[in-house]
């Protein structure tokens, strides 16, 4: 009896497989968009994300002392992934009144605030006038502002160029040395 070899019993069919470079091309296009719409979708949910929001007239009922009666409450929360150092909360108002900080937060600043997290900026009763706010500011470690604006577009844009216009006026003045040019 004479052997018989794997291929001697059976022939396999050969497959010839061809592909263009066109067709290559085409999938790297397709694999490339797919990575960069991904990349781009984890850095925009990764990011810090502040939002303000801001009560006013609330009271504090209970604890030690007087209740407290006409105040204004300044949320901060992040509703990023990435943490952020708050350092500071106010308002800027419009021209001719100057901006202001909130001192009186909760928790102290500056504070950490993680995903999820929030602190609450108390501003005691007082005779702000709460129709010349323009907006509502916090600020983090690295210098970002986060804003919420109250007023108008038209009258924060108005009150920005009469302060640009009054320190140009200033710096003129500095200028000639407090002489009036005739």
């Amino acid at each position: 009896m004479r052997g018989i070899s794997f291929t001697d019993r059976m022939s396999l069919p050969s497959v010839h497989i061809s592909i263009s470079s066109g067709m290559i091309a085409f999938y790297a296009a397709v694999v490339s968009t797919v990575t960069a719409s991904v990349q781009l979708w984890h850095f925009l949910r990764d990011r810090a994300r502040i939002k303000l929001h801001v009560r006013r007239n609330m009271e504090i009922i209970g604890g030690p002392g007087v209740p407290r009666k006409g105040l204004t409450l300044v949320y901060v929360a992040n509703r990023g992934r990435r943490p952020v150092t708050i350092t500071a909360v106010g308002g800027f108002r419009l021209y001719p009144n100057n901006p202001f900080i909130i001192p009186e937060c909760n928790p102290n600043l500056p504070h950490e605030l993680t995903e999820g997290k929030s602190l609450i900026a108390t501003l005691p009763p007082c005779d702000l006038d709460f129709s010349q706010i323009s907006h509502w500011e916090a600020y983090d470690a690295v210098g970002h502002r986060y804003r919420l604006s109250v007023a108008g577009w038209y009258l924060r844009l108005r009150s920005r160029a009469q302060w640009r216009l009054h320190l140009r006026r200033d710096r003129k003045k500095k200028r000639l040395g407090g002489k009036h040019e005739s």
